[in-house]
């Protein structure tokens, strides 16, 4: 069984692999989840069953390219984690690139995901893909 560190270090090399059936392996099979959609507009707030998470990375990795992942800090208390960090996304539908800093909240339980909170900059997101636009 993997220690709440080790599944943290798992996930992070998963989500630089854009490996969304190694990331939702990682989980349990009901995961607690708060996470915008992909384009940023809606909160997607509830359980999540495995492939719903894997659903839902593999529409994020259709949606935008990582092309850096950089983790500024990984902060745990018992089983509960917090990533702090940032990427950077090509969008290849606009060919926009986004900046967006985040915050991401892990709760392991006997080595899996059981809750999986994600604050990312949604305003980047959206001006990336045209959700927002900034007045000259």
């Amino acid at each position: 069984m993997l220690s709440t560190v080790e599944v943290v270090q798992v996930f992070l090399a998963r989500l630089a692999a854009q490996d969304a059936p190694g990331i939702a392996r990682l989980c349990a099979p009901t995961v607690e989840w708060e996470a915008p959609e992909p384009g940023g507009a809606r909160w997607a707030l509830g359980s999540r069953t495995r492939r719903e998470v894997e659903a839902r990375f593999l529409t994020l990795f259709a949606t935008f390219e990582l092309e850096q992942l950089s983790v500024r800090q990984v902060i745990v208390d018992g089983g509960d984690a917090a990533v702090v960090g940032s990427t950077r996304w090509r969008v290849p539908a606009t060919g926009e690139q986004a900046d967006v800093r985040f915050v991401a909240v892990l709760s392991v339980h006997l080595g899996e995901i059981e809750q999986y909170w994600q604050m990312p900059d949604t305003l980047a997101v959206a001006l990336a893909t045209g959700g927002a636009r900034t007045e000259a």
